[in-house]
């Protein structure tokens, strides 16, 4: 077997062991299952075109993860903030601060969050990846991830009443 085969099989096997995961992120950052599609695609290419910067193998995880987070956030900017007015109920008046009923699902809560919260509770609790991992990942340092971490329990706890 070459080289190129053995880099094919082993990225391949890699990705297979941890699509789920990457699929679930890429769809709780960008609330579209399209563009996790794309933004899943963009990474999967990327990580590939990049394997030689892997210096560590056992971390191949955490490197593809935050090569997909940034692709996601790419798309994230790439974003236009719209609302149709046909989505707007007549007689009411769009607000910024969504309205939250007491018996909200757990999951629900979480796709409410602001996506900075929604990244880490994501990983932390989800991927169970350790606040360093997460930090390496995000680019935050460890203290900013605890405090994410900690803000979006405080909103989840709003959220749902508890």
């Amino acid at each position: 077997m070459t080289y190129i085969t053995d880099k094919k099989k082993w990225y391949t096997e890699q990705i297979t062991a941890c699509q789920a995961s990457l699929y679930r992120l890429a769809v709780s950052l960008l609330r579209d299952e399209e563009d996790a599609r794309d933004a899943l695609q963009e990474a999967l290419c990327a990580g590939y075109e990049k394997l030689g910067a892997l210096r560590d193998p056992d971390k191949f995880r955490p490197w593809i993860i935050r090569i997909l987070h940034n692709a996601a956030y790419d798309i994230l900017r790439q974003r236009k903030p719209s609302v149709s007015l046909s989505d707007i109920p007549p007689g009411k008046e769009p607000s910024d601060t969504p309205s939250y009923s007491a018996d909200m699902a757990l999951g629900d809560a979480i796709k409410a969050l602001p996506v900075e919260y929604r990244t880490v509770v994501i990983l932390f609790y989800y991927e169970e990846m350790s606040v360093k991992q997460i930090s390496e990942i995000t680019g935050l340092s460890a203290g900013a991830v605890k405090t994410r971490l900690s803000r979006a329990r405080g909103r989840l706890k709003t959220m749902l009443d508890l």
